[in-house]
């Protein structure tokens, strides 16, 4: 099937059709009358009077069909249409057109059909005539003359039907007309021009102020007398050569006398509707329109064009400085408005300050000038809304206001002066005459967009000053620069901080940049050039660091950010800041060496180094004795955690270590293993510290000692003393008792030399069985071969009889031992021996480090979690802040002297806390040097203590 193309003139044939008025109209016998002819003189079964539509065709005749309409996409009607001539389609099934056809292929089953077009009287083809048949034919050339004789039959009824149509709408666009002159209040007359005689209508007259009876007989004389003496003679002149036919229409706008005496505009306009051009016309017909209104609103359009233009040539053509603009458009608004001063003044809480003024000299009226707010027409202004416009202050209601009696302006006019939002002053006109004609919609339009005109031009100078103060403020400089395509270059705007960093002041690169670049460095100028080109051609953000020479051939760092825009004339403008960073220059460069030496620290440390993350414990980073002591690569550690290379039996200190980092920002060192890659294990002492990058994420450095050789040495070491110490005993003990016995006198009395011979050696050989038996304590504690029982102990009891044997210790240098005995009882889970021990050292440190005739005092506190604190403070020297952690330490003293000065093996302290953890308790102190040190032993309760 093929659908029927569009003519070539579809859109006016379409609106010729639609002219007709025929579509969806109901049915009329004249139209069936010939489709009944047709479909018997032919003897089809549909005979049809189709008129085809956008997408339709529809019948407004059909004779066999009992269809209103069908697509236009399907119709045989639609190739009709395409050609004048008759369309025939003798057999449809054979034609590629149609042969597929739902019209043919179902109902109606079109096989015959001859189509007739059917024409407006413009030839434009709207439907057809055209008969249809269900089996083929042939339809001969006196047939299609004959169907082309009915179309014709069919085409005069189109005629008559919009003939009709026209008749109809000719007689209601007259009744129409008439109703519009009346309710126009259109005047019309009629002048026969040999007898002079008018004939004029009610409106007519009644425009005038008049009514008709009261002109009497009229003719043209009256319309003569009425027409102002100006615009007669134009009047007459058109009249004439619209008589003489040079022109079709007499037209022409002349003013008229009102009965009141005042002058309307009226636009007349006439023709002649008989007679020939060579000779005189009888009649000519006309209408007369009040046109007042409409001139009165073309000269208000007139004045409002001209106070627009007025109002650009403020903002786009005046030059100067802003005082001297604002004078300018003061003068150019004084002459628009036709009044003698104009000022722009400032309101100061009651104080109103003339800030610009327009006025003659003679006004005696200058800048500066300050009056009351309340003494001025300003507060007039103020006490209202908009615009206030007085014509004439004398005929007013503020005639008998105190600023007229003072001033004596007859004509006033003002608004407020907004700047940002506030309330700054008022714009005013004045003159000391009143106004003849009086203020109106475009005065007041002019005043409020002139005041407007001002605020933002106060507002900008106001910004811009706020700018400068606060651009003069920064340590650099913010600015404007410019490219053109030419290469040509500027900065239309640079702050005041441009002279501390180039040392030019900002007047003198507002044309030419060209000195900028002179004072950049000349090894860093190409790279500074090369980023301005690259910023331009993608407009991307131009960031540069670089120097710039001083008065003294020296040079300063300096950073530069800018964003750039593209202009319309093809010009790139970047605004941008630019800082002196000399000193952040300096420090990053000293801190890219300090960097630099960090590195080869860690490169070069023998002590592993790691760097992880703190949450996920990831290595990121490992230094080369690391990597050595563990057997992998760095990229192999990059893919796994620190803690991986921990054995099982570890975990627990670990995870101890990595509490105490997160609450502490850095843990204390502590011994595990470590495996390494081929799985066998090497001891370490580990400690810890957190630290955030620049981005804010924590970090974590790890340091690993590979303490395998100071094991070696440490288990060589308690070998050796408990050899010695062993092997010492036994012959020590022996001589130690000879010594006593001899210095006691058993062997008889000894001469003083030989005496104090026998005391230093007893006192000796005491020391050094003090210092082998505490080796042997030490010993048994870190083989694990002490034994401990513990049961409850009566811990105020114990303190007793540790007080009862120090006393002596004390007694000999002064010393007094204090104890705070608790209101009750405290038993503590414990041996009662060790524990005795271990406050026996606390004791003997605390009488050996006080001060002679001090005080060592002894209490009993609550620790919570069902422990207690025994605490002994002493009012000795303190413990020295480099000592604190070492201080329980194994041989570890304060420093060498103490030994010879105080006495101890250094051992004490050590077995005091080897002792606590073997029975769950802890031991620990505080201390400020100079001012003492609070020893305590923490220890389990068996039952709840309140001192």
């Amino acid at each position: 099937m093929k659908i029927p193309p569009l003519p070539f003139n579809e859109l006016q044939r379409l609106q010729a059709l639609l002219d007709t008025g025929l579509l969806d109209t109901p049915a009329e016998a004249r139209f069936d009358r010939l489709t009944g002819m047709a479909q018997r003189l032919f003897r089809v079964d549909i005979a049809l009077v189709s008129l085809v539509d956008d997408s339709r065709q529809w019948f407004k005749s059909a004779q066999g069909l009992g269809v209103c309409e069908t697509g236009r996409d399907i119709s045989f009607c639609g190739h009709a249409i395409l050609d004048n001539s008759v369309l025939v389609v003798s057999n449809a099934l054979e034609d590629e057109r149609f042969a597929d056809n739902p019209l043919v292929t179902g109902e109606p089953h079109i096989r015959f059909y001859a189509g007739a077009p059917l024409h407006t009287e413009d030839g434009y083809r709207i439907g057809t005539l055209c008969v249809i048949d269900s089996q083929p034919r042939q339809f001969d050339v006196q047939q299609q003359s004959l169907l082309r004789e009915l179309a014709d039959c069919v085409e005069e009824l189109l005629g008559y039907q919009r003939q009709e149509r026209l008749r109809n709408s000719l007689a209601e666009s007259e009744y129409r007309a008439q109703m519009l002159i009346e309710a126009a209040n259109i005047g019309t007359w009629q002048c026969e021009l040999k007898t002079g005689r008018c004939h004029f209508n009610e409106n007519w007259a009644g425009m005038l102020g008049y009514q008709l009876s009261e002109l009497g007989n009229t003719s043209l004389a009256t319309w003569q007398s009425l027409v102002h003496p100006e615009d007669l003679v134009m009047a007459e002149t058109m009249l004439d050569r619209h008589i003489k036919g040079l022109e079709p229409v007499y037209e022409c706008r002349v003013r008229m006398r009102h009965k009141s005496g005042h002058w309307i505009w009226v636009h007349t306009q006439g023709r002649r509707l008989n007679g020939e051009f060579d000779t005189r016309p009888d009649v000519i017909y006309g209408t007369h329109i009040d046109i007042s209104h409409e001139r009165e609103t073309l000269e208000q359009l007139e004045r409002r064009n001209q106070a627009l233009t007025l109002l650009n040539q403020m903002a786009f053509k005046l030059e100067g400085t802003v005082h001297e603009r604002i004078t300018q458009a003061l003068a150019l608004g004084k002459e628009f408005l036709q009044l003698d001063q104009g000022i722009a003044s400032e309101i100061i809480g009651n104080v109103y300050v003339v800030r610009w003024v327009s006025a003659p000299v003679e006004a005696g009226i200058a800048p500066g000038l300050k009056f009351e707010v309340a003494q001025t027409y300003c507060r007039l202004m103020l006490e209202q809304r908009g615009v206030l416009a007085i014509d004439h202050m004398g005929q007013s209601h503020y005639a008998d206001a105190d600023c007229y009696r003072a001033m004596g302006l007859e004509a006033y006019i003002a608004t407020r002066l907004m700047v940002d939002g506030e309330l700054c002053g008022t714009l005013n006109f004045s003159s000391v005459t009143p106004r003849v004609r009086p203020f109106d919609d475009t005065d007041r339009m002019f005043l409020s967009l002139m005041a407007h005109w001002l605020g933002d031009l106060l507002g900008r100078q106001r910004h811009q000053e706020r700018l400068n103060k606060l651009a003069n403020q920064l340590p650099g400089m913010i600015y404007q620069y410019r490219r053109w395509p030419d290469g040509h270059s500027a900065f239309p705007y640079s702050s005041a901080g441009i002279e501390h960093i180039y040392r030019v002041s900002p007047e003198v690169v507002r044309e030419d940049a060209g000195i900028i670049f002179d004072r950049i460095y000349a090894d860093d100028l190409p790279k500074v050039v090369r980023s301005i080109t690259r910023s331009e051609q993608a407009l991307s953000e131009w960031h540069a660091q670089y120097r710039v020479l001083q008065h003294d051939g020296s040079t300063h760092w300096v950073e530069n950010r800018a964003r750039p825009e593209r202009l319309e004339d093809g010009s790139t403008i970047w605004h941008g800041y630019l800082t002196n960073i000399e000193h952040e220059k300096q420090a990053e460069l000293a801190l890219a060496a300090s960097e630099q030496r960090l590195r080869g620290l860690f490169e070069l440390s023998f002590i592993g180094i790691t760097l992880s993350d703190a949450g996920s414990g990831d290595i990121l980073d490992a230094n080369p004795a690391f990597l050595e002591a563990t057997g992998y690569s760095k990229a192999e550690l990059q893919q796994m955690p620190l803690t991986a290379l921990t054995p099982a039996e570890h975990a627990a200190a670990d995870q101890q270590a990595r509490q105490q980092l997160q609450a502490q920002g850095r843990s204390t060192a502590f011994e595990k293993e470590l495996q390494r890659r081929d799985g066998s294990r090497f001891p370490v002492r580990q400690q810890a510290m957190l630290l955030q990058d620049a981005s804010g994420r924590s970090l974590c450095w790890t340091l690993t000692e590979d303490i395998t050789e100071l094991k070696k040495v440490a288990q060589l070491q308690k070998e050796f003393v408990s050899v010695v110490s062993h092997e010492l005993r036994t012959p020590l003990t022996a001589i130690t008792g000879s010594l006593g016995l001899l210095a006691q006198g058993a062997m008889g009395e000894l001469t003083p030399q030989i005496s104090k011979l026998i005391t230093v050696a007893y006192n000796n050989s005491r020391r050094l069985n003090l210092l082998i038996n505490d080796l042997l304590d030490m010993e048994k504690l870190v083989a694990g071969k002490m034994h401990f029982e513990l049961q409850p102990v009566a811990l105020v009891a114990l303190v007793h009889d540790a007080l009862e044997s120090h006393k002596p210790l004390g007694q000999s240098r002064g010393v007094q031992l204090v104890f705070t005995t608790p209101a009750q009882e405290v038993t503590v889970l414990a041996d009662r021996d060790r524990l005795f021990q271990a406050l026996a050292n606390l004791l003997s440190n605390a009488v050996k480090f006080s001060p002679d005739g001090g005080e060592v005092s002894i209490d009993i506190i609550p620790a919570g979690h069902e422990r207690v604190c025994l605490r002994v403070q002493d009012q000795g020297e303190g413990v020295p802040e480099a000592f604190k952690p070492r201080i329980f330490e194994k041989f570890a003293q304060a420093d060498s002297s103490d030994t010879r000065k105080k006495g101890g093996t250094g051992l004490g302290l050590a077995i005091t806390r080897e002792l606590m953890q073997r029975m769950d308790g802890d031991v620990g102190f505080d201390s400020t040097e100079g001012e003492g040190a609070c020893f305590w032993l923490e220890i389990p309760v068996t039952q709840s203590f309140k001192p």
